[in-house]
């Protein structure tokens, strides 16, 4: 049975997603990749696994109405594109513009590039260069540098923290640092002042919950502590119902050490 032309599946084989992306895949060929929508799902970024669009990006002077939905591109440059599990997709950093130019909700944005991050996928100074060498007025690049103020954490509690941050004009910490105490354990902490040696750590139920990630969290905060650094934490609850209380203590210790 056809799937696209000159592509074609056994009858008892299912028609399923991933068989219409590997089958878009083959007809299009090196001009052609899996993007958007379904370059997310590819990746296995947040908020897009039940996404069932197929869609490319193929270059200017390569458009067809039949099978897909494709977009098409003035520029192809090799950089944007990998091989992942045998399709040619975009890249992450390349995803997530253009999630924001076709449309993407800014819950599905702040997921996308949460996951990314977290993953290594890209960074914060990666998206910025790309949104800086964009074409002027190119659709999303508003939107999506909005988003990338609060981003950087691992999670949508760290997200909220930033904003928080923001709204109280207290300045940007480092984020998710990984350094070296006086033992051999690497420490990652989720945000950093480091001129004042501040350490923030935000903590949800999920992760936290039994004796031993208590254990191994008290343990890590005792280390922090006795190398010098003040250590504050802070609950879900706090975050999102007292935000006052936690600016105001924030800015107390960042006061004291400077």
């Amino acid at each position: 049975m056809a799937v696209l032309p000159g592509v074609w599946r056994h009858s008892a084989t299912p028609e399923t997603w991933e068989l219409r992306v590997r089958a878009g895949s083959r007809w299009l060929g090196k001009q052609g990749a899996a993007a958007g929508r379904t370059a997310a799902r590819w990746w296995g970024l947040d908020g897009f696994a039940d996404d069932e669009t197929v869609e490319f990006v193929v270059p200017r002077d390569r458009r067809s109405k039949r099978g897909l939905a494709l977009h098409t591109c003035d520029h192809w440059p090799r950089a944007d594109f990998l091989i992942r599990h045998d399709i040619r997709v975009t890249t992450v950093t390349r995803t997530l513009l253009d999630l924001a130019a076709f449309g993407a909700t800014a819950r599905e944005l702040e997921q996308a590039i949460d996951c990314g991050i977290r993953n290594r996928w890209t960074s914060i100074p990666t998206l910025t260069r790309r949104m800086n060498d964009a074409a002027r007025g190119q659709r999303g690049i508003a939107f999506l540098r909005e988003l990338l103020l609060d981003s950087g954490g691992e999670s949508v509690l760290e997200r909220r923290f930033l904003r928080l941050l923001r709204d109280a004009q207290i300045r940007r910490p480092q984020t998710q640092v990984t350094f070296r105490t006086n033992t051999t354990h690497a420490i990652r902490v989720d945000f950093l002042f480091a001129s004042e040696r501040v350490v923030v750590e935000v903590s949800g139920r999920v992760g936290h919950a039994s004796d031993g990630d208590r254990r191994k969290d008290a343990r890590r905060r005792n280390q922090l502590q006795q190398s010098g650094f003040v250590v504050l934490e802070f609950t879900t609850g706090l975050v999102i119902d007292d935000p006052g209380y936690v600016a105001q203590t924030l800015r107390k210790s960042l006061s004291s050490a400077g």
